[in-house]
């Protein structure tokens, strides 16, 4: 019995544990977008439920280059495209950029803050 206890203790550990791996490799994440990342987890260790905890960073691809985008739940704003570079795509509804928005793909995950909620 005892034996029994102990294996579905471990099985319930064993599943229960998330498995996350960055879906983008450290090597193709810009150094602009390393650094944003930094100061949001200083501002998490201050202050575990701060916004930034809401917060992501996500890649998609549109018209063969990446882009970033940062996912709040806790935030209003509309998601500006950065690229590798660093330059934003100022793209709405009404731009000739929504194309952007219709046609992005390839979504990966660079960074979830610890509160983050994918919807």
């Amino acid at each position: 019995m005892k034996k029994l206890a102990l294996l579905f203790t471990f099985s319930m550990i064993f599943l229960s544990c998330e498995k996350t791996l960055p879906d983008v490799p450290e090597k193709e994440i810009p150094d602009w977008l390393k650094t944003k990342i930094s100061h949001d987890e200083q501002l998490i260790v201050a202050s575990p439920k701060a916004g930034s905890a809401w917060g992501a960073w996500i890649r998609y691809k549109w018209e063969k280059t990446y882009y970033f985008e940062y996912s709040n739940i806790t935030s209003s704003s509309l998601y500006i495209p950065i690229s590798v570079s660093g330059d934003s795509l100022y793209a709405n509804i009404y731009d000739t950029n929504a194309d952007y928005y219709k046609n992005k793909c390839c979504k990966q995950f660079v960074w979830k803050g610890p509160l983050f909620k994918d919807y």
